[in-house]
């Protein structure tokens, strides 16, 4: 008896898999489409007090299918100290969609200018050029880092933290969390 034929009919018989088509259950991203309080920690800020924490509020659309996507316009929030209205919303909105992966991993760019309110560090406005490379790990939080550069930082380190919120009154906002849950 041929061992190397007889493995070849059977091979024949009920067909190859390889590790590109595995058995595996339908992904399942959570559905974040809403409103979140994002928060973002600097890498270069050392402090990790949250009064330097950059605040947006978010509103995200997630579009769920063959290819999932994850709309979203970012509102800065005023959090410096010269502030009248602690975290009011300051026009205009940053958007951006950007590719989901089945695991609800992302990278939305964020490009813009950060006003000075929103800039708890000096208070001015700053160019900013960054990625939000995220994980939505529920429908009420999303969490990961953030790369690129903001007034020509490195932002190498950041974090960023996004909880579901319903009341956007600034008074009723919720503790900002720029980081993943342990």
């Amino acid at each position: 008896m041929d061992a190397g034929k007889s493995f070849d009919d059977f091979s024949d018989r009920v067909g190859t898999t390889d590790a590109n088509t595995t058995d595996a259950p339908p992904s399942a991203i959570h559905n974040i489409t809403g409103t979140f309080l994002l928060s973002v920690h600097a890498g270069f800020e050392t402090s990790n007090d949250p009064a330097y924490y950059v605040q947006l509020l978010v509103n995200w659309t997630l579009t769920d299918g063959a290819s999932p996507t994850l709309d979203g316009s970012f509102t800065p929030l005023c959090v410096n100290t010269a502030c009248t209205t602690m975290r009011e919303p300051i026009p205009p909105a940053l958007t951006n969609v950007a590719p989901v992966g089945a695991d609800g991993t992302f990278s939305q760019s964020l490009s813009g200018t950060l006003p000075g309110g929103a800039n708890p560090l000096s208070g001015t406005a700053q160019p900013l050029d960054g990625t939000l490379v995220g994980s939505i790990i529920s429908e009420n939080a999303v969490c990961g880092s953030v790369t690129g550069t903001v007034a020509g930082l490195d932002l190498t380190g950041s974090t960023f933290g996004a909880i579901r919120v319903t009341d956007t009154t600034p008074a009723n906002l919720p503790p900002p969390v720029a980081n993943c849950p342990n």
